[in-house]
C-alpha cells in the first residue's frame, strides 16, 4: 500500500473514531440527565475532542439526537444481518431482530427512555427525535412485514392482512422494549426474546 493511501485510510479511520466516540458521550450524557437539554461544549469535553470537532460532523444537537438514534438502528441490522443473508426461517428472524433490539435497549436504557418521553412532546429536540424515530419504526417495519409474509408461505404464520400482522407483532415488541428499558435487572436478551417471539408465535402461528 503507498504510503499516501495508508495515510488517508488511517485518517479516515480516526474520523470515524472520533465521530463514534462523540455520539456514544452524547447519548451516555442524554440519558443521565433525562433530558436533551445538554451543551455541545459539555459532550466535547467529556469525549475529549474540541467544540470545533463536535461541529464538523454535526451541524447542531438535533443532528447530534438523531445520529444517536440511527446509530442503535445501524447496530441492530448489523446484528441481524448474517441472519437474513442466510434466509433463516420466519420464526428465527423473528427472534433474532428481537433479540437485536432488546441488546441495544440494554446498552442504553437511560437514552431510550429519554426517546419514548420526548417523542411527541414539545421539548427541545422532539421533532428530531420523533422523525428518526419514525424513519427507524418505517425500516423495522419493512423487516417484520417480510419475514411475516415469508412465514405465511411457510406455513408458519396465520394469513391475515399483512400491515394488521405487522402492527400486532410491533406492538408486543415495542412493549418488550419498553418493559426492558426500566428493568434494573433484565433477563439476558436471548431468553426474552425467545418468550416474545413464542408469544407472537401463539397469537400469529397456524
Amino acid at each position: 500500500m503507498a504510503p499516501k493511501k495508508a495515510a488517508e485510510d488511517l485518517k479516515e479511520v480516526i474520523r470515524h473514531f472520533r465521530r463514534d466516540q462523540v455520539i456514544a458521550v452524547a447519548r451516555r450524557l442524554f440519558g443521565e440527565r433525562g433530558t436533551t437539554d445538554v451543551s455541545m461544549d459539555e459532550i466535547a469535553a467529556e469525549a475529549g475532542v474540541a467544540r470545533s470537532t463536535v461541529y464538523v460532523y454535526f451541524a447542531n444537537r438535533d443532528e447530534l439526537l438523531r445520529a444517536c438514534l440511527k446509530d442503535m438502528h445501524d447496530q441492530v441490522l448489523e446484528d441481524i444481518a448474517d441472519t437474513w443473508e442466510e434466509d433463516a426461517e420466519p420464526a428465527h428472524r423473528l427472534e433474532r431482530l428481537i433479540e437485536g433490539l432488546l441488546t441495544r435497549i440494554d446498552d442504553d436504557p437511560a437514552f431510550f427512555r429519554l426517546a419514548l418521553m420526548t417523542q411527541g412532546s414539545i421539548t427541545l429536540g422532539s421533532e428530531a427525535v420523533g422523525t428518526e424515530l419514525a424513519a427507524i419504526s418505517l425500516s423495522i417495519a419493512g423487516l417484520m412485514r417480510d419475514l411475516y409474509v415469508d412465514g405465511v408461505a411457510a406455513g408458519v404464520f396465520r394469513d391475515i392482512d399483512p400491515d394488521e400482522a405487522v402492527d400486532l407483532i410491533g406492538q408486543q415488541i415495542y412493549g418488550a422494549m419498553t418493559v426492558r428499558a426500566g428493568q434494573p435487572l433484565p433477563r439476558p436478551a436471548a431468553e426474552s426474546a425467545a418468550k416474545t417471539c413464542s408469544f407472537i408465535l401463539s397469537g400469529l402461528g397456524v
